[in-house]
């Protein structure tokens, strides 16, 4: 079971792990079925259609606060919690102990109970310390802007005026279709049209000298004005990410490319990892780096038409306005993570560095591959010891050169443990096992 109470004193529930520790798509199994599914099937169909049809519905939101809570002190940000949504009905076949539990973890004011990263599992923390973590990111001028509700429903309200003109643009090439779906989850999301920023631990770095652990700021725009026409630039730019050099799809493609490999007896193996990769993507220079790319390369890509894509670009990543608790924000630089495109936007800006970087590394990179901000590769290391390392630092160097953007690179060795895989060399061959975190 992963759970991890990350409270100073260790004050989460005893017994909250026999339960959260199941993980959060854990659903028990009742002891009989319900009798005959047949008169369900039609609803069945129904559901699915829909579902498939607007794939990507948000979930209701409760957005009652409390009506007492204390005014906000002068000097200080006040959170007013929204988290606490009304505990869904219980199914009668779920046992006592358990209702119990959740009931009493749903009615705990002081723990809140987020996810760590890596899929880590479930974490306990307390109220005032989530809100402080937050904050941590949020306070950072240079990425975020605090906006009043009504400076807040005023942008989104602008950005919905927007997006429909887009759309009576752009109706000839995106089809009605698609133009209907977008319409339709702007409409449902107007009542609230906010993304939901929310952190995840990364436990597995462990806590930092000042005593906090560092998180992973996330904002989920599924409730946002501008959610389906991200759905919509994610179509649009997947095509454009798997054709660059360094891109796989997953580890199983990583390993059947490792496993053709013979290498010489000088190969080692390396890796990298970004630093805040979304959130040091400055928005303005990558608009204007795949804008470039998008018009330069248009004959490439057939299936899009590159002023309804570059105009898209700007209308997504300039408008991420989102809530956490009662209070309103716009992301001024960088990219959320969460938003639909950012991973294709991530992996299509940095492999445009790539494309000249790897090259001039020919002599020394005998292979490199990028899943999003985890890179790994295969370093051909000098007779000289010195030479090498000298060769190395450039290297990272080079990685670094790119809109600021920073890598943590690891030094070359025989072993690395990357995504859910060891790598190992074995004489002049890649030898590949399964790889689980200890925090497991």
């Amino acid at each position: 079971m992963a759970f991890h109470d990350l409270t100073p004193n260790k004050t989460a529930p005893a017994n909250a792990k026999s339960l959260l520790g199941l993980g959060p798509k854990f659903i028990c199994k009742p002891k009989f079925t319900t009798g005959s599914i047949l008169t369900g099937y039609d609803r069945l169909e129904v559901d699915f259609h829909r579902r498939v049809f607007f794939a990507g519905d948000s979930e209701s939101q409760n957005d009652s606060t409390s009506d007492d809570a204390p005014p906000p002190p002068e000097s200080k940000l006040y959170i007013r919690s929204k988290w606490r949504p009304d505990l869904c009905d219980i199914p009668d076949w779920v046992p006592a102990r358990l209702k119990r539990l959740l009931e009493q973890l749903a009615s705990d004011p002081k723990h809140l109970y987020p996810l760590a990263d890596k899929g880590l599992g479930p974490c306990a923390v307390l109220y005032e310390q989530y809100v402080k973590d937050c904050l941590v990111h949020l306070l950072n001028e240079t990425v975020y802007e605090r906006l009043s509700l009504e400076e807040a429903l005023q942008a989104t309200t602008s950005l919905k005026a927007k997006i429909q003109e887009w759309l009576d643009d752009y109706e000839h090439i995106i089809g009605p279709k698609v133009k209907e779906y977008i319409e339709h989850h702007m409409s449902v999301n107007s009542s609230s049209p906010f993304g939901q920023f929310y952190i995840m631990y990364k436990i597995h770095k462990g806590i930092g000298k000042d005593g906090l652990w560092p998180t992973r700021p996330v904002c989920s725009d599924v409730t946002s004005i501008p959610h389906a026409l991200g759905k919509w630039v994610t179509e649009m730019l997947l095509p454009m990410a798997k054709v660059q050099p360094s891109y796989f799809k997953d580890s199983f493609v990583l390993k059947s490319l490792l496993d053709n490999l013979i290498l010489p007896p000088n190969a080692r193996l390396f890796t990298a990892d970004a630093v805040s990769m979304y959130t040091n993507i400055k928005t303005k220079e990558a608009l204007t780096e795949i804008g470039n790319f998008i018009m330069e390369n248009r004959d490439e890509f057939p299936h899009l038409d590159p002023d309804a894509v570059r105009e898209a670009l700007h209308l997504v990543f300039e408008n991420n306005i989102f809530a956490l608790g009662d209070t309103y924000w716009r992301q001024i630089s960088g990219t959320a993570m969460g938003t639909p495109p950012a991973p294709a936007w991530a992996t299509i800006f940095y492999a445009l560095h790539e494309k000249e970087m790897v090259p001039r590394w020919s002599s020394n990179i005998m292979f490199y591959k990028r899943f999003i901000d985890d890179v790994i590769g295969i370093w051909l290391t000098d007779p000289d010891p010195i030479k090498d390392q000298e060769l190395w630092n450039a290297f990272c160097e080079d990685m670094d050169s790119w809109h600021d953007m920073k890598w943590d690179c690891n030094k070359p060795t025989t072993s690395v443990d990357f995504m859910d895989l060891t790598v190992t060399i074995e004489n002049d061959r890649i030898v590949t096992t399964l790889f689980e975190k200890d925090l497991n």
